[in-house]
């Protein structure tokens, strides 16, 4: 089936500045509305790296084969935030991450609807949170996971992994939700539309679509419409030499650059120039 509330995809290489191998495997593009990729990680050498994801509209699914990374939301992490294998929901908190040098992972990169159709639980259960996947690994995927710790190349893990994952999405058809179009509708306008006529499409008020809306997808519709916009400023950032953010901001459907700025520190814990700065530089000076 296809949507269309996937999300950027993430990055398609090892972030600048750490030494890491990176292999990867897109999603079929019949599949694409309930996950982008699968990914594999392999730090290289023994050195603290540091890391700072921003929000987003992405549920990863992070196995760990090596050591944990600490990874805690709007704080930088310490020993006691060690995390191996997870799922991390929606936030509006950027993510911090460390690592030692030794992590290796394979991470599956869901959109809600896709990971609400793999996991089979409501969203709302990971708004804010990383459940470890113990928690959670029912028989299915905990013997998914075995077999992909016996194997020893990222090729033959990753075939496995895009083949388990395909098979689990198409055992049945994924259940859209009046939450899903809306969430498809402010994809479609960079995160523009009003809650109040998208309510109104699907005719109910806005609280009840406020709170169906976190249920299936993990926020309330105005902080994923914020989301989205902020992820319309990044890939376009990204995307440019000279930045012009007062300019940008307008274009993205801000009010103004002081808009942004806001914006910036909720959901990236830095201004725009810091970002900027931290995409060029590598994650030497993540914080």
């Amino acid at each position: 089936m296809t949507t269309s509330q996937a999300p950027t995809p993430p990055a398609s290489s090892a972030p600048s500045g750490i030494d890491a191998g990176f292999w990867r495997r897109t999603a079929p593009a019949s599949l694409r509305g309930l996950f982008m990729d699968i990914v594999g990680y392999e730090e290289r050498h023994p050195r603290t790296n540091r890391q700072v994801e921003t929000a987003s509209l992405t549920i990863p699914l992070i196995l760990s084969f090596g050591d944990p990374f600490e990874i805690a939301l709007g704080h930088r992490p310490t020993a006691e935030n060690a995390l191996p294998s997870f799922v991390a929901g929606l936030s509006r908190s950027p993510a911090y991450i460390q690592s030692n040098g030794r992590a290796k992972c394979l991470q599956i990169n869901f959109t809600p609807l896709g990971a609400r159709h793999f996991f089979r639980f409501p969203m709302d259960l990971l708004t804010d949170r990383m459940l470890p996947f113990a928690d959670i690994a029912e028989a299915d995927l905990s013997e998914f996971v075995r077999r992909l710790e016996d194997m020893t190349s990222w090729e033959a893990r990753l075939d496995h992994a895009l083949a388990f994952v395909t098979r689990r999405m198409r055992q049945e058809a994924a259940q859209l939700t009046p939450a899903d179009h809306v969430l498809a509708r402010l994809m479609q306008t960079g995160g523009r539309a009003s809650v109040r006529t998208l309510a109104m499409e699907i005719g109910w008020s806005r609280k009840h679509l406020a709170e169906k809306f976190r249920k299936d997808i993990g926020l309330r519709p105005k902080m994923a419409a914020r989301v989205i916009r902020f992820g319309q400023v990044l890939k376009q950032a990204q995307n440019s030499h000279d930045i012009d953010w007062a300019g940008l901001a307008i274009d993205c459907g801000y009010a103004d650059q002081a808009h942004l700025i806001r914006d910036f520190a909720e959901f990236s814990g830095s201004s725009p120039e810091a970002w900027r700065t931290r995409l060029l530089n590598g994650s030497a000076g993540a914080w």
